[in-house]
């Protein structure tokens, strides 16, 4: 149980930065990214609240902060309510820019930048100091601890378009400000306002344990915290060694930004791994219940060695990142991704690779697909198809590399309905969700895989047999009515084309059509493009043959 002293209280922004507290902004904490409606929105409340109620209390969010041993200075890390603080900071340097009188630019400065005093032996500081990379130290000391470097439009406006996510977005907030305080009337009246009616509430300990439960407990107001940054806290606070923290800081941040929105998503990819069945919470919550507490995996060091060797096996062989995979895995991998209704055969494939590495991996791969797309085109709900995959998971932890031939043989794992599979594909699949992906697998399937799939950004189904040919057409000559109603949404006349559809093409006589489609005007299919090119008609005769093989060939595989 942790002991150390939690102090809490309610403080006006100019004690919040004045000689009572300096701020470090961690490296293991997430970059400045408020946006412009979040800048905004907080400068028309603020302006609102001096505007109609100058001598109320304004309250500002909370701050979380651990005490470091530095107490000659009052230092302290921010866990949570940097995004607001960070945001003051440069209200504050641009009021300072803004004002004209001598006094107030002075006392805004002082709450931004100690300047040395040798006689008195006090040293240089800025209020707050950003660990998070050095870039971000430079472009505080040039455009905000700087006098007038608030006001620099062309630099500023440059520096919006860099990399470096905090840099941009401070960028931006700073002319965001500008612009919003530019246009009032009485800078010194909200300056007055802010200094002595705004007031943040803020908790500190000097107990890493005790800083981190606060740092999940509360969130910042303006960009609520989310599991995945609350795993990060608790996890680097975890950390013991200084060089340690600064290591896997970097490398989440890293991962944050290569993964973006999808991060989340890729750390499900491993609660699911670890926990081999359906989450029925959060996933802070699933991590902490089913995880932690359940002892398959301690927090700090061990957790983030797994993650980042989960990155490794994510980038080799779901982006296909390792030169010896073959094309054949490649395309199978291209098409569920582009296909296939969800991602829950991921974690599967993740735990086969990381446990036997590349030994029967194609093999394997075609199992785990066939079972997935088939339940999937079985019209089995994702739940039932979730708990095939977590069964799937769960027989490969208790498989060792000496019965890998006997697990991928176990029906009971991998077989499907094949009487319901045909059934559900010999019929009209046009309208159904699985139309394209039974044509992108009769891509991989017929095709012989000397070339990588890749580089399709739109995939479209197209209809040989057009929907509604002209009356005066090859079409009403070769099919009848009932024919054309029997065979055009029937997987024999599709065919998949990479660009968007095109109806004057789509109602050409066949041998138009085909010429079109030869000469690679209209980007066909390989396996579609050698069956179209292989025949010269296209009559009911030949789709009744196309299609008892295409759906063998599905079945079969």
């Amino acid at each position: 149980m942790a002991n150390g002293k939690i102090d809490a209280d309610k403080e006006l922004l100019q004690k919040i930065f004045s000689e009572d507290f300096w701020f470090v902004v961690p490296e293991y904490q997430r970059p400045y990214v408020w946006q412009s409606d979040n800048v905004s929105e907080l400068l028309d409340d603020l302006y609102f609240a001096y505007s109609n109620k100058p001598d109320t209390e304004y309250f500002l969010g909370s701050l979380v902060l651990k005490r470091t041993k530095n107490n000659e200075y009052a230092e302290y890390e921010v866990l949570d309510g940097q995004q607001r603080l960070t945001t003051f900071f440069m209200i504050i340097a641009v009021l300072r820019d803004l004002l004209d009188d001598k006094e107030y630019k002075d006392t805004l400065q002082a709450m931004i930048y100690q300047k040395e005093n040798k006689l008195k032996k006090v040293p240089s500081r800025q209020r707050i100091v950003y660990y998070i990379r050095d870039e971000v130290e430079e472009f505080i000391s040039d455009y905000i601890v700087k006098d007038q470097g608030t006001l620099n439009s062309d630099k500023l406006e440059e520096l919006k378009n860099t990399d470096n996510i905090s840099i941009s977005n401070m960028s931006n907030a700073v002319m965001v400000i500008r612009e919003f305080l530019n246009c009032k009337d009485d800078l010194e009246g909200f300056a007055g306002f802010l200094l002595n009616n705004a007031v943040f509430i803020y908790v500190s300990t000097d107990n890493t344990e005790d800083a981190f439960r606060l740092f999940t407990i509360l969130n910042d107001r303006g960009v609520p915290l989310t599991a995945s940054d609350i795993l990060k806290s608790i996890n680097i606070g975890a950390l013991k060694e200084e060089k340690e923290i600064k290591k896997y800081s970097k490398t989440w941040e890293e991962l944050e930004s290569k993964y973006g929105q999808y991060f989340e998503r890729f750390l499900e990819f491993i609660r699911a791994i670890l926990v081999k069945r359906k989450a029925r919470a959060n996933l802070l919550d699933e991590y902490e219940a089913n995880i932690y507490n359940s002892g398959k995996l301690e927090k700090g060091k061990e957790t983030l060695a797994l993650i980042m060797q989960y990155d490794g096996i994510y980038d080799d062989i779901i982006e296909l990142q390792d030169a010896n995979l073959s094309n054949e895995y490649k395309n199978l991998i291209t098409i569920m991704k582009l296909g296939l209704p969800s991602e829950d055969w991921i974690p599967s494939l993740l735990f086969y690779y990381s446990k036997f590495k590349d030994k029967k991996l194609i093999e394997f791969l075609r199992k785990l697909e066939y079972k997935f797309a088939g339940d999937w085109i079985c019209k089995y709900n994702s739940t039932k198809r979730l708990e095939a995959m977590n069964r799937i998971t769960k027989a490969i932890e208790q498989t060792d590399e000496d019965h890998l031939d006997e697990f991928l043989q176990n029906d009971d794992l991998f077989a499907i309905d094949t009487n319901l599979f045909r059934y559900n594909i010999k019929g009209e699949v046009y309208k159904t969700r699985f139309a394209k992906y039974l044509l992108l697998k009769l891509e991989y399937l017929m095709g012989d895989n000397t070339v990588h799939l890749s580089g399709y950004k739109r995939i479209s189904v197209e209809h040989v047999l057009p929907q509604n040919p002209s009356d005066n057409s090859q079409w009403i000559k070769d099919f009848s009515k009932e024919e054309r109603e029997k065979w055009t949404h029937r997987i024999a006349n599709l065919v998949l084309i990479s660009q968007i559809k095109n109806s004057k093409l789509s109602n050409l006589d066949f041998i138009d059509k085909k010429t079109k489609y030869l000469k690679q005007r209209v980007d066909v299919f390989h396996a579609n493009k050698i069956f179209l090119q292989q025949n010269d008609a296209w009559t009911p005769d030949i789709l009744e043959k196309r299609q008892k093989e295409l759906v063998n060939t599905l079945i079969e595989n």
